[in-house]
């Protein structure tokens, strides 16, 4: 299925691309001015690719951490611990002081009209 869609793409590819010699030469242009302008994105913008670089050094000191840790864990055995939180109470296990109020006080009353014999 893989190889499928693989060609399908290609064939839809090779489709749109242009057939006059003119388009062609235009189409080639573009593409050679667009390579030229993402390879000198550096040489432009000094600034933005020195603070993408220190970025990048972060991220990749940090994944090194993570996979040390993971490794570390794994070669040990051990699992890290985390607390475990207290379990909720049910309602039921709540202690309830309702003072001097009977349970037939804490029922709800009947706010409709009585139904005549449906």
């Amino acid at each position: 299925m893989g190889l499928l869609r693989i060609a399908t793409v290609i064939g839809v590819g090779v489709a749109l691309l242009p057939t006059e010699p003119e388009k062609q030469a235009q189409l080639y242009q573009r593409a050679a001015d667009t390579t030229t302008w993402v390879v000198t994105f550096c040489d432009r913008n000094a600034k933005t690719c020195e603070q993408g670089a220190n970025l990048w050094q972060q991220f990749i000191a940090k994944a090194e951490f993570g996979a040390k840790l993971a490794y570390d864990m794994v070669r040990d055995g051990q699992q890290p611990r985390l607390e475990q939180p207290e379990a909720p109470v049910a309602p039921a296990q709540l202690k309830r002081h309702n003072g001097t109020l009977k349970p037939e006080d804490l029922r709800p009353a009947w706010r409709g009209e009585k139904s005549k014999g449906i």
